[in-house]
C-alpha cells in the first residue's frame, strides 16, 4: 500500500523557499516516504524573491564575484542548472564577474522549474500564487488562510517570508507624511525597475538617499548608469538625464569598503587551518557564555590573525593598535574612521587593488568575511541567550561595511562621482535634517543642502516588535511566535521549529530566514538559503510522524 504523504506548506518561495524544497527532496530520497508540498508566493518570479527578481535592472549587482557564489547542487541533477556558473555559458567564464542579480534570480527560477519537471512520482508540488494571511492549528494539522480561501490542514508549516511589512520607524513615519502633505517624491530603493522609471523625472533635481550601505551604492548606480550615463576610464559620462545633485546621508557619511580586486588579491587575507580552528572553537566558548564576556574570545582570534596579515603585507603590525581598533568596533562600530568619505573611499579602493597595504579595519573585515561559513553553522546549530546573540550579531552588522563590501569597480565609480560633484556624501542625523517646504534641508559640516526628492536605502531591522506583517501578527497574538529579546527576531530551535510563549517548540511550525535574526545570524546571504537550517528542518519534517 502506498504510504500517506507528509503534508508541507512552504510560506514565501525566494531562494530560501527553493533551499527548504531542495532539502525536502534530498531527504525523501535518502530516507523515503511520499510528500505532497504546497508553495504560497505571490510574486511573479516563484525562487527568485524580490531581491534577485529577474526584471530587475541590470545595474543592481551581485556583491559576489563568480568565483565566490558555491551554491550546492540540486538533489535531481542532469542539466545545466546543477551549477550557475553552467547555467551561464559564456557569461561564467569570468570568475571575477560581478552580475546583475536578475541573472541569479533567473537561474534560481530554472533551477527550481527543472527540479518540477525532474520530481519522483512520490512528490507532488503545487504552487499558489497568494500572500497567506493567516494561520490556525487544529486536531488535523495547520490551516492556512489567502484572500483566495483555505487551505491545508498541514502537517508542516514553513515560513520563509524574506523582508515583511514592517512600521515606518518614527523619522520616516514623519517624512512620509511631509511628502504626502507636499506632494514631494519619498520612495524605497527597491523594486529598482520602479525606481529608474520615477527618475526618469528628475532631471536636474536634488536628490537625497537616507543610508550609505549597500542599497545606496545600488541606488546611486540607478540614477547614474541607470539613466543612461557611463563609466569609462575612470571617469563617469554623464547622460544629461541624471539629478544635478545625488546626496547619501547616513550617521557617519561612510560608504562600504570594497572586497579584494581579485582572486589573487583575495587569497592574502585566508586564514590558516590552525587559525580556522582556533576560531571555531572561540565562537562555541563565546555563544554559550554570558553576554558581557562573549566578544572576548573572538578578539583573541582576530588580533592573531589580523597581525600575522598586516605583518606579510606591510600594514600596521602593533599588537596594541589592533586590541584598540577592536575595543573601539565593540563600542561605536566604525568610529574609528575619521576621515572623509572621499578620503576613506579612496584609501580602500587603493587596499583592495593592493596598491597600498591594508589597514587594521580592512584586515578584521576581510578575515570576518572569509569566517562566514563557519560563523553562521555554528552559530545557527546553537541555542544562544538573546544578551550573547545581540552581542554577537551587532559585532557581525558593524562589520558587514568591510565583509559584505561592494565590487570595486562600484566604489571606484563612487569615487570618481564624488570627484565630479555629482554625488555629494554627508554625515547627517536629526535634529540637522529640517522639513522644508521644498523638502528636506540637510546641515552637515556647516554647509547646508536641500534636496526635494527622498529615497530610502535603510532596509527595516529584523526586529520582531516592528513588524506588521498580518501573518506574524497574528501568531504572536496566538502566542505561537515569541521575539527571543529585544530588537531581535524570533526564537527558534536550530531546525527551525518556533518556541512559543511558553517556550515550548511549536508542534509542525518552523521559521528560516531575516526574522529569525537573533536564533540565526548572517542570513542575508545567498548561501544561507542553502544552507544547514533547512536540511535540519527537513531531517525534522521526516523524522515526525503524519496527522494522518
Amino acid at each position: 500500500m502506498a504510504s500517506i504523504p507528509r503534508r508541507i506548506a512552504i510560506v514565501g518561495f525566494g531562494p530560501r523557499g527553493l533551499g527548504a524544497l531542495e532539502a525536502l527532496a534530498r531527504r525523501s530520497d535518502a530516507e523515503g516516504g511520499a510528500l505532497a508540498v504546497e508553495l504560497f508566493d505571490p510574486t511573479d518570479w516563484p525562487a527568485a524573491g524580490p531581491n534577485f527578481s529577474p526584471d530587475e535592472t541590470p545595474v543592481c549587482l551581485l556583491n559576489l564575484p563568480l568565483r565566490s557564489i558555491g551554491l550546492p547542487p540540486p538533489p535531481i541533477g542532469g542539466g545545466p542548472e546543477d551549477s550557475f556558473a553552467a547555467w551561464l555559458g559564456d557569461a561564467g567564464r569570468d570568475d571575477e564577474a560581478f552580475l546583475p542579480r536578475a541573472r541569479l534570480g533567473t537561474y534560481l527560477h530554472a533551477r527550481f522549474n527543472a527540479l518540477l519537471s525532474r520530481l519522483p512520482g512520490h512528490i507532488s508540488v503545487v504552487l499558489h500564487p497568494a500572500r497567506v494571511m493567516a494561520a490556525e492549528r487544529d486536531p488535523q494539522g495547520w490551516r492556512l488562510k489567502t484572500q483566495g480561501g483555505n487551505h491545508g490542514p498541514y502537517d508542516h508549516v514553513l515560513l520563509s517570508l524574506g523582508q515583511p511589512e514592517t512600521a515606518d520607524d518614527e523619522q520616516m513615519a514623519r517624512w512620509r507624511a511631509h511628502a504626502g502633505r507636499h506632494a514631494l517624491p519619498l520612495i524605497s530603493a527597491y523594486p529598482g525597475s520602479a525606481l529608474v522609471k520615477a527618475a526618469e523625472g528628475w532631471a536636474g533635481r536634488t536628490v537625497g538617499i537616507r543610508g550609505m550601505a549597500l542599497s545606496a551604492l545600488d541606488v546611486i548606480r540607478m540614477l547614474t548608469l541607470g539613466s543612461g550615463g557611463r563609466f569609462e576610464d575612470g571617469r563617469y559620462v554623464a547622460s544629461g538625464r541624471e539629478p544635478a545633485r545625488i546626496v547619501p546621508f547616513s550617521l557617519d557619511g561612510q560608504a562600504p569598503a570594497p572586497k579584494p580586486a581579485s582572486a589573487a588579491l583575495d587569497t592574502r587575507f585566508d586564514p590558516l587551518l590552525a587559525e580556522d580552528a582556533a576560531f571555531a572553537d572561540a565562537l562555541r566558548v563565546a555563544l554559550t557564555g554570558p553576554a558581557d564576556a562573549a566578544l572576548a574570545p573572538l578578539y583573541d582570534v582576530l588580533e592573531t590573525a589580523a597581525l600575522r596579515i598586516l605583518r606579510a603585507t606591510g600594514g600596521p603590525s602593533q599588537r596594541s593598535a589592533v586590541n584598540e581598533w577592536l575595543k573601539m568596533e565593540a563600542e561605536a562600530p566604525g568610529s574609528q574612521e575619521l576621515r572623509t568619505t572621499r578620503d576613506a573611499l579612496r584609501a580602500n579602493i587603493a587596499q583592495a587593488e593592493g596598491a597600498e597595504p591594508p589597514s587594521i579595519g580592512y584586515v578584521i573585515g576581510q578575515l570576518w568575511r572569509k569566517w562566514q561559513p563557519p560563523l553562521r553553522r555554528i552559530y545557527d546549530e546553537t541555542a544562544v541567550a538573546a544578551g550573547t546573540a545581540r552581542a554577537v550579531v551587532s559585532f557581525d552588522d558593524g562589520l558587514k561595511r568591510y565583509s559584505y563590501g561592494a565590487p570595486v569597480d562600484t566604489a571606484r565609480l563612487l569615487l570618481a562621482l564624488i570627484e565630479s560633484g555629482l554625488v555629494d556624501p554627508r554625515a547627517a542625523e536629526d535634529p540637522d535634517i529640517a522639513l522644508a517646504l521644498e523638502g528636506w534641508k540637510l546641515q552637515s559640516g556647516g554647509r547646508a543642502v536641500t534636496v526635494s526628492v527622498m529615497i530610502d536605502s535603510v532596509l527595516p531591522q529584523p526586529a520582531l516588535e516592528r513588524v506588521t506583517e498580518p501573518l506574524i501578527v497574528e501568531l504572536q497574538q496566538q502566542s505561537k511566535l515569541e521575539a527571543l529579546g529585544d530588537d531581535l527576531g524570533a526564537q527558534c530551535l536550530p531546525d527551525a521549529l518556533l518556541l512559543g510563549a511558553d517556550d515550548a517548540p511549536v508542534a509542525g511550525l518552523a521559521l528560516a530566514g531575516r526574522l529569525a535574526n537573533g536564533s540565526t545570524i548572517a542570513s542575508d546571504s545567498i548561501h544561507d538559503c542553502f544552507g544547514s537550517i533547512c536540511d535540519r528542518w527537513a531531517k525534522t519534517v521526516f523524522a515526525s510522524r503524519s496527522n494522518h
